[in-house]
């Protein structure tokens, strides 16, 4: 009896497995960009979220305090920055024993073989997880979010629990005190 019960479910959900799923809205990263503060950044440009030790990101001297350091990851030197000093919020832990990284691509090498690419990494709080959003549901933000933020913002999403921001990537990449590090460069060589 046990065995056409089985059988007879694996028969009922068999076909399922073939139906094609329909995925509804556009991919986002999920984080917290401080403890009280959960954003997204459009996964576009996210190359990939590391959990990175603190011993593998290399401290440079005489750099603003927003730069943590510079890491090597799938043979590619980058700059590691504390994405909440970048948007004039208060850092991260000084010291932690590890870092969430979100690595970002800032542009696309013209030919194949071109190591034209750039990145750069954004140490936050707590990486979440992949969310998707509608765009239509996006709504305008300006009252409820802190000052320092509103220049970073295309606007909000409403969560079931919780209203989550959403990072402009491209203002942020481009934030004066990014652009200011030598290794962040957007412009060709």
């Amino acid at each position: 009896m046990t065995a056409n019960t089985t059988l007879d479910r694996l028969q009922q959900l068999l076909p399922q497995l073939f139906q094609p799923i329909t995925v509804i809205g556009d991919p986002y990263l999920r984080f917290q960009l401080t403890p009280d503060i959960p954003a997204l950044l459009s996964m576009e440009c996210v190359q990939e979220a590391l959990l990175v030790a603190n011993s593998s990101i290399s401290p440079l001297p005489n750099m603003p305090a927003l730069a943590i350091g510079l890491m090597n990851t799938r043979d590619r030197v980058f700059l590691v920055v504390d994405l909440a000093q970048v948007l004039g919020l208060p850092p991260l832990p000084i010291n932690p024993r590890n870092y969430q990284v979100i690595v970002m691509r800032l542009s696309e090498g013209g030919n194949e073989g071109n190591e034209a690419e750039k990145y750069l990494g954004l140490a936050v709080h707590k990486v979440r997880g992949v969310a998707r959003f509608e765009t239509t549901q996006l709504k305008s933000m300006t009252a409820e979010c802190p000052a320092a933020l509103q220049p970073y913002l295309l606007g909000s999403f409403q969560d079931a629990e919780e209203q989550i921001l959403v990072l402009d990537t491209g203002l942020i990449v481009n934030a004066p005190l990014v652009l200011q590090n030598p290794f962040v460069s957007t412009k060709p060589n």
